[in-house]
């Protein structure tokens, strides 16, 4: 599937944000160092999740490659994109320990690219497998039990 504009502006925006999430701006972390806990927490279900969907079955665009398999079990058991909770939680960690506006003016750049890619995501995945529409309706989007 050939990747649109608005796919690479999305990837570009997620990619600078994490990038500005993850520089400790004023030379060194200012927050407290409980919300490492995040990020491990993040880093953890990012790990949960590659035992799941194996690296040739998934990539950084919204596109889904050619030869991809719907995945269910494991973590996409609760949530249909757990790679972007992971990413989420690593980032709100490390943004929130770095503690500087720069940092947390991150978060909502990175909020806005993968929403961006879950919506464009969910429609490929929609056309693609017939069998995903019945999975929506038995999973939350991006937090368990709640969206």
């Amino acid at each position: 599937m050939r990747k649109s504009l608005v796919s690479h502006l999305l990837v570009a925006l997620q990619f600078t944000a994490i990038g500005i999430g993850l520089v400790p701006w004023a030379g060194s972390p200012q927050g407290t160092p409980a919300w490492l806990v995040l990020s491990v927490l993040g880093g953890l279900i990012g790990i949960y999740t590659l035992a799941h969907n194996r690296l040739g079955n998934f990539a950084i665009y919204p596109e889904p490659l050619e030869q991809a398999r719907l995945i269910t079990s494991g973590p996409y058991r609760w949530v249909r994109h757990p790679m972007y909770l992971a990413l989420l939680l690593f980032m709100t960690g490390i943004a929130a320990w770095n503690d500087t506006p720069y940092n947390l003016a991150s978060l909502p750049a990175l909020l806005i690219a993968i929403f961006g890619k879950m919506q464009r995501e969910e429609r490929y995945l929609r056309e693609r497998f017939t069998e995903y529409a019945d999975y929506c309706r038995h999973s939350k989007r991006l937090i368990p039990f709640i969206y």
